[in-house]
């Protein structure tokens, strides 16, 4: 009998979390599934505790990595998929017991859903700033759930914890798989899909604890940095732009000119996106310029009719007060403004 999903994992110098990770998996109360595990030249004992588990259960099929890197591990692994059902995995977390149940059914029902996360807790408890966070960055996912909400908030931040999600392989045949270079491979495939319309939403269960710890490739990777996110982000924003909006006859404005504003503002305008100004409400900053461009008061805001605005603030709590702000005086989400940072 064919499996119902089939789990793509890959592996690079997991052995301190791996076997805790395999027994989650072990543990479903949906039995029938295949994990395909691909080592990524790990030089640990990674590839050792695959071959025990493998040893001591047919469902489970390890491979080495013929590339090179998580993109090509990923791939290789959902070529070899015999199932229409694809959920990620990482070698470091844990599934609830339930998870692949509750999703394959969901996935099963609702037949123009393409893609289904999950909520994720994170652990172990943050006792740093950095580790705090990572626990605000999970919060801002979790709330996250509709198709709608994830299409507006795209290009704010990765939406899905990757290991966390299940799609059709049927996508990869439509719109490509995992791409490679320095960008973080899940976001980048997420926005493509999305540019193409694939339907991705998030269930409002915890189904994945997702471990946070110094060496995960999210803090050690290039790829994760977070220019290498903006520089995504601009790409697709442009796709958009062109694709999938009309702008008619109104002007691009940015809210925010501090740090975070200017470099996206920079990644924007090498992509080819024209910006005619910046809105900032501190009064330190008016009369003043970026690029040549002048900063505006919030109190001279275009209308909605005129101007189409860019939030690329990048204070903790400035996205949320801004789309207040700009609803309260007639502005649309996704119609009239969107939220970058």
């Amino acid at each position: 009998m064919p499996p119902k999903v089939s789990i793509v994992l890959p592996v690079r110098n997991e052995e301190k979390f791996l076997k805790e990770c395999l027994k989650s998996i072990l543990q479903q109360t949906l039995s029938q599934w295949e994990l395909i595990a691909v080592d990524d030249h790990s030089t640990d004992e990674s590839y050792q505790i695959l071959e025990t588990f493998a040893q001591r259960d047919s469902r489970v099929r390890i491979f080495k990595n013929p590339g090179n890197g998580i993109s090509d591990c990923l791939n290789f692994a959902i070529y070899l998929a015999k199932s229409p059902l694809i959920a990620r995995m990482d070698g470091d977390d844990l599934m609830e017991s339930k998870r692949l149940q509750i999703q394959v059914d969901y996935l099963n029902k609702n037949t123009k859903v393409g893609l289904v996360a999950s909520q994720v807790e994170p652990f172990p408890k943050a006792i740093t700033n950095h580790r705090k966070g990572f626990e605000l960055y999970v919060e801002w996912t979790n709330e996250i759930l509709t198709a709608e909400e994830h299409s507006m908030n795209r290009f704010v931040d990765c939406p899905f914890a990757h290991p966390s999600i299940i799609f059709r392989k049927s996508l990869i045949d439509c719109y490509g798989g995992y791409a490679k270079g320095i960008l973080p491979e899940d976001f980048e495939l997420w926005l493509r899909w999305m540019g193409h319309g694939v339907v991705m939403e998030k269930l409002p269960q915890v189904l994945l604890k997702w471990r946070d710890h110094p060496k995960r490739a999210s803090r050690t990777n290039l790829s994760y940095a977070p220019s290498a996110f903006q520089k995504v982000k601009a790409k697709y924003l442009r796709k958009w732009l062109e694709e999938e909006f009309s702008l008619g006859e109104r002007i691009i404005l940015c809210w925010g000119a501090g740090r975070v504003a200017r470099e996206l503002f920079s990644l924007l305008k090498k992509e080819g996106i024209k910006i005619s100004g910046f809105i900032d409400p501190d009064p330190k900053k008016m009369n003043k310029q970026i690029a040549t461009l002048p900063i505006i008061p919030i109190e001279q805001i275009p209308s909605p009719k005129q101007c189409f605005i860019l939030i690329l603030a990048g204070a903790r709590g400035v996205r949320k007060k801004s789309s207040e702000y700009l609803q309260e005086h007639g502005y649309v989400l996704g119609n009239d403004f969107l939220p970058l940072a």
